[in-house]
């Protein structure tokens, strides 16, 4: 009788055991031990862990609106690379100045006036 309720017990524990994905401790629980709030609006900054940026324009998240503006023209763009290139070519903007003259804001990125 003992050996069933084993055998029972092993049966119903060995398919919950299959379903823990990675990284994740008995009883559905992930491994995260702490979860810090975030205010809703920082996504927005831009935050470089030696203070200077790695990339001459930012790359962006956008769903409704152009992830690029150039607000001294009113122009949009899709693509970071054409953004660069008319902020150098249409503004003469140095390639060393673009990452400290633009501004994220709502998850776009500007080029302000």
């Amino acid at each position: 009788m003992r050996l069933r309720a084993i055998v029972l017990l092993a049966a119903l524990a060995l398919p919950a055991a299959a379903q823990q994905g990675a990284g994740q401790r008995p009883g559905g629980r992930t491994g995260i031990d702490v979860v810090v709030p975030v205010d809703p609006y920082e996504h927005d900054r831009l935050h470089w862990f030696d203070g200077q940026p790695h990339h001459l324009v930012p790359g962006t998240v956008t769903i409704d609106a152009p992830p690029y503006v150039c607000d001294r023209d009113g122009e949009t763009f899709t693509d970071q690379e054409a953004f660069a290139a008319h902020l150098r070519s249409a503004h003469r903007v140095p390639a060393g100045q673009i990452p400290s003259r633009l501004v994220v804001e709502g998850g776009q990125v500007h080029f302000p006036r």
